[in-house]
């Protein structure tokens, strides 16, 4: 009667004892079931482990976020110590970096006379029956030109300016300083009758005479300071240029070396995609720089000589430190002709001879228009077109940032902006054109 009621009770699904253990029909025993859930306990564990996720996500960020504010507190405290460290660090890096940038730079300028150079002595028999690469050859041709073009140069021009110091007297000099004050009191004599001609007060006068006097002050105090620092630092200019030679003729020997393994490195670490922006983005530089800093050498090149051999012809003094002045503003956009008829006027007024003065100023004025409509154009017609409003914002901003430098780079960087904004915007409507297709 027991086990028929027992029977009965498990096929209605109700509560079965057996040896005074409770069980429901639907779960198996412990010992049974050792290691293993039914579905309903499964299901319940898998709906807690999202919520346990969270809390661990929660409590890393809690604990980095406490890290973080550690760290910074403790930089904070050691500002100074930090700062010093990384001066010193930044300061051997440029040791190393500048001639090396230096260096880069020139293997980059002379490329094009290298590559002339190597192309014209491998069609000669003896490298063509040999099979030999003219590249070692030409790098040194290459250098020997540029060194005694530099070396030519700079004895011309140091012969000149030692020429205009022989000329010069104890007695001359007393007479030019005396005619520069002469000079100037009669230019303020002059001034004063217009004033009183034109109801000017004379201590407005006195007001703009003083400024002047003042900025030109302070103009020959700068540079009497920039002379002092470019002698007192000229060891350090002098290392720089001689390793940056021996840089640049590494850079030129192994060019091609240099260009395979840019090429794999970027391959093997960057997608394929990444890759080929970057070597976009590198021919776009290239195109630019090559372009703007080659042409505008060039013209200064042309301005150093054409300006020389005019003022010489006009004997004018000083006309060949004038001439090279010119063609080192002529690197800067805008601060060529500033600087020509700066200095032309500058040496006239204080040699006191007018006529000489305006037909110097009239045939630089005719050398700058060549060069502004004519040359200029010409070596810059494969260089990006930049508007003159951009230009004057790069140029201000070269200044700020790096100088005489920053001002000489600062147009090719704001062109080469200039193409990789373009070439954004066609990618952009390319892609909206298709959107709508």
């Amino acid at each position: 009667m027991d086990k028929d009621q027992k029977k009965d009770q498990k096929k209605d699904g109700q509560t079965i004892e057996t040896d005074g253990l409770k069980e429901n029909p639907g779960v198996k025993g412990a010992a049974a079931d050792a290691g293993k859930g039914t579905p309903k306990q499964e299901k319940h564990f898998r709906d807690r482990i999202p919520n346990n996720h969270r809390y661990s996500v929660i409590s890393f960020y809690v604990v980095f976020t406490v890290v973080v504010i550690f760290i910074l507190v403790r930089i904070g405290d050691n500002l100074d110590k930090i700062a010093l460290a990384l001066g010193a660090g930044f300061h051997w890096m440029r040791v190393i970096f500048v001639p090396l940038a230096l260096g880069f730079a020139l293997a980059y300028l002379f490329a094009p006379i290298v590559r002339f150079f190597r192309r014209r002595l491998e069609k000669l028999p003896y490298y063509r029956k040999r099979n030999k690469s003219g590249l070692g050859a030409a790098v040194g041709i290459t250098f020997l030109i540029v060194a005694a073009a530099l070396a030519l140069g700079l004895t011309f021009l140091i012969s000149a300016f030692t020429h205009e110091l022989t000329v010069v007297s104890f007695d001359s000099i007393t007479n030019f300083i005396n005619g520069i004050s002469k000079s100037f009191n009669e230019v303020y004599i002059q001034l004063k009758k217009w004033s009183e001609q034109m109801n000017i007060s004379s201590d407005a006068l006195a007001t703009v005479t003083d400024t002047i006097t003042s900025w030109a002050g302070n103009l020959a105090s700068q540079a009497g300071r920039a002379v002092s620092d470019a002698l007192s630092h000229l060891t350090g200019y002098l290392a720089n240029g001689a390793f940056a030679v021996i840089f640049a003729v590494y850079f030129s020997l192994d060019a091609d070396g240099l260009k395979r393994y840019g090429k794999r490195f970027f391959r093997s670490v960057f997608p394929e995609k990444a890759t080929n922006v970057m070597r976009t983005a590198v021919r776009d530089a290239d195109r630019v720089f090559s372009g703007y800093i080659r042409g505008q050498l060039l013209d200064a090149l042309f301005m150093m000589v054409v300006v020389s051999i005019a003022l010489l012809l006009l004997n004018v003094k000083f006309a060949v430190i004038i001439g090279v002045l010119t063609g080192i503003g002529n690197l800067v956009p805008y601060v060529g002709p500033f600087v020509a008829y700066g200095c032309t006027g500058f040496v006239g007024i204080m040699s006191q001879d007018w006529k000489k003065l305006i037909v110097s100023i009239i045939v630089v004025f005719i050398i700058q228009t060549i060069d502004g409509n004519i040359v200029n154009p010409k070596l810059l017609s494969h260089a990006v077109k930049v508007h003159p409003m951009l230009v004057i914002i790069a140029l201000l901003l070269g200044s700020k940032i790096g100088g005489l430098g920053g001002m000489i780079l600062a147009v090719p960087v704001a062109a080469l902006l200039k193409v990789w904004l373009d070439r954004w915007v066609g990618i952009m409507e390319a892609r909206k054109l298709r959107q709508k297709e």
